[in-house]
């Protein structure tokens, strides 16, 4: 029977008669190792079963209480709606939730804001913002609200949204002593540009030191509504 099988081999296959008794013996070696990793997965699966009913029949009273105890877990919870009545079937007030107030930030006045704080505005960056501070700043503060239109960059809607953020309230922070003031001070103004500080410092060492601001009429090019935009800025 072997030598019909080893005939049909070397027939269609070219193997040698020594090539073939080889082929046979590798076979079910071959087979073996296949079959090794299966009995030895079955081996562990016996074993961790067998482990794990003696340690159910070691802690079975533990379990055995555990069950207990959730037992009477869902007995309170089936009780607690009727304890919610006290004595005599009165009910037991029971506190109302009421959602908490969300906080708001303090509300500045736009006199004392920084330019980080100016950036919490939608629409101011941190270029405008600074800007904004330094020409207030410069300024010396605003005593009226239109004033923040003078910044470039500023529209009146713009302006709405930062007094929305923060409240005007009328602040001059400095003024110019105009009969101290020399020509480097003077000319840093918003409202005062070269020739202006020229013809003021000019007419000083001319005519001496200003009284007020109505003083300021006699020079021939300053006019009324000049004067009377520059005037909250100076001191005498």
């Amino acid at each position: 029977m072997l030598d019909k099988w080893f005939y049909r081999l070397k027939s269609y296959l070219g193997f040698t008669r020594r090539e073939m008794r080889g082929f046979v013996f590798v076979i079910p070696i071959l087979a073996l190792l296949y079959a090794v990793p299966y009995f030895i997965e079955r081996y562990n699966r016996s074993v961790s079963q067998e482990m794990y009913l003696k340690y159910i029949a070691k802690n079975k009273a533990f379990f055995s209480s555990e069950s207990a105890f959730s037992q009477v877990s869902q007995e309170e919870k089936s009780k607690q709606p009727q304890e919610e009545k006290g004595k005599g079937g009165a009910n037991v007030s029971v506190p109302r939730l009421t959602k908490p107030s969300q906080p708001v930030f303090n509300q500045l006045s736009f006199a004392e804001v920084s330019a980080i704080e100016l950036q919490m505005v939608q629409g101011v960056g941190p270029v405008l913002s600074a800007r904004i501070s330094e020409y207030r700043d410069n300024l010396g503060g605003f005593h009226r609200p239109e004033q923040l239109l003078e910044v470039y960059g500023v529209d009146a809607a713009l302006a709405e949204k930062i007094y929305t953020a923060f409240t005007f309230e009328p602040r001059i922070i400095s003024k110019i002593n105009i009969n101290q003031v020399d020509f480097k001070q003077l000319i840093k103004h918003p409202y005062i540009d070269y020739g202006a500080t020229k013809v003021i410092l000019a007419y000083r060492d001319q005519h001496g030191a200003f009284g007020s601001a109505e003083d300021l009429l006699k020079i021939k090019i300053f006019n009324r509504p000049w004067v009377d935009r520059i005037a909250p800025y100076l001191s005498f």
